[in-house]
């Protein structure tokens, strides 16, 4: 078979942050009795209306050079069933190649997934140079039948098996269930701040969380200790002085249990610069309660003291009421918040600084 490659153009912004979707590679079809025929290869992406699916791309790798010969992006899949927040998408593609290969998931220029086929071996070109292609263990053969494929018995990380194919399906006796974590997680992200970076993120609520694990490239470099059992919503954060200019970071979080378990949480990419780039000064967490009545505080991580000013704004931008005036010290300032005489409405927290400014909106029920 004559291989042709292809090259999708990634594109690096420095400074940038990017999370990455739960998705996966769940079914292919590459090898039967007689010609190759009704070859592709199936992905589940959870909640796809969060995720650009044109930068959601798949990589097809040779297993003898580990390089590429095909690739295509999600939305160019075929739409098949949901199944609650999981829809699947499959890639009707004629050559997918038998023997040693292997492919992967890409967002943006992060692996999402990666597996091999009848053998593992190692990729030898971006985004995938220098990775290990695990081999799922299963495999197709010349004397397979037309309709049959390879395919995950479960979620990610169960058996893969062989039999009758289900492409835009769930596959023979898989279930699919929304993966239950010990912590709702609000937000992470990261900001360069000197020398450092500064990871923080929110806990809506945490059930039986001992702790959280923060992996920086791969292995973990802390450990923060968790709420235990909390209703109310947490701010953490951490600074990573061990770093270098120049580089990109991806930093994973994760929570494990009272038990052991351990649960993936969000991931991130973080290009440091030069440490000459401005540092935002403040976040305007997320208020709770809200909606409320007639009370509720809102957070405000200060990473660099300066002289702010919180007031609440009504629709038209008009201040209603000032809530704070000065100069915090760094850390979480927490801000209590009292509407009694006020009707109720959608109003909005609106915190400035000399050169930054950032809101988040407040609904008083009644």
């Amino acid at each position: 078979m004559e291989k042709k490659l292809f090259f999708l153009p990634f594109l690096l912004v420095w400074g940038t942050i990017c999370a990455l979707p739960n998705a996966w590679i769940n079914e292919i079809h590459y090898d039967n009795e007689g010609t190759d025929q009704n070859e592709f290869v199936e992905v589940i992406v959870e909640s796809p209306e969060t995720v650009s699916l044109g930068d959601l791309a798949l990589y097809m790798y040779n297993g003898y050079d580990g390089k590429i010969y095909c690739l295509d992006t999600v939305d160019e899949f075929t739409i098949g069933n949901r199944e609650g927040c999981y829809q699947f998408y499959t890639w009707y593609q004629r050559g997918i190649q038998n023997d040693m290969e292997g492919m992967v998931l890409v967002y943006h220029d992060s692996l999402v997934d990666i597996i091999a086929y009848e053998g593992s071996f190692t990729g030898t070109q971006a985004p995938a140079a220098g990775q290990l292609f695990p081999d799922v263990g299963t495999f197709e053969t010349g004397s397979s039948s037309i309709s049959s494929s390879i395919y995950l018995s479960g979620v990610p990380g169960s058996a893969w098996e062989q039999g009758t194919a289900t492409p835009g399906a769930l596959n023979t006796g898989q279930e699919l269930s929304e993966i239950m974590t010990p912590v709702e997680l609000e937000y992470f992200y990261a900001l360069t701040r000197d020398q450092s970076v500064l990871l923080c993120w929110q806990s809506a609520s945490e059930t039986e969380n001992s702790r959280y694990c923060i992996y920086r490239n791969g292995l973990c470099i802390t450990f923060i200790d968790g709420m235990g059992t909390s209703s109310m919503p947490n701010i953490y954060r951490f600074e990573d002085k061990k770093i270098k200019p120049e580089i990109e970071y991806t930093y994973i979080l994760s929570d494990i249990a009272f038990d052991g378990r351990e649960s993936f949480l969000d991931t991130l990419q973080i290009g440091v610069g030069n440490f000459s780039a401005p540092v935002k000064p403040f976040l305007l967490a997320a208020p709770y309660p809200n909606p409320f009545n007639p009370s509720t505080t809102i957070p405000v991580e200060i990473y660099v003291k300066t002289k702010i000013q919180v007031d609440i704004i009504n629709l038209k931008g008009q201040q209603i009421q000032k809530l704070y005036h000065g100069a915090p010290e760094t850390g979480i300032l927490t801000i209590p918040i009292d509407m009694q005489n006020l009707p109720s409405g959608r109003y909005w927290i609106r915190c400035t600084s000399a050169k930054y400014i950032e809101t988040a909106p407040i609904v008083l029920l009644k």
